[in-house]
């Protein structure tokens, strides 16, 4: 998990997110919390589940981001 967080980038706002959809599935979880699940140190399938969710959405708006740019430079 921590390969994936690191991956995405620096500020990628993914573990922020996922402590905000967990809440409003109704699970309370703190940032400590989160990273101790990140680390590996927690295996609740819901809080795994949740992470990879958010950082397939967090990957493929970069991925989009890239793409819009390359259309940019391709058409100058």
């Amino acid at each position: 998990m921590q390969l994936i967080l690191r991956k995405l980038g620096h500020k990628n706002g993914v573990v922020e997110e996922t402590i905000k959809r967990l809440k409003e599935r109704g699970i309370s979880i703190s940032t400590s919390g989160m990273y101790q699940v990140l680390n590996g140190r927690s295996t609740r399938p819901e809080l795994v589940e949740t992470f990879l969710e958010v950082a397939e959405e967090v990957k493929a708006r970069q991925q989009q981001i890239q793409e819009r740019a390359r259309q940019l430079i391709a058409e100058s």
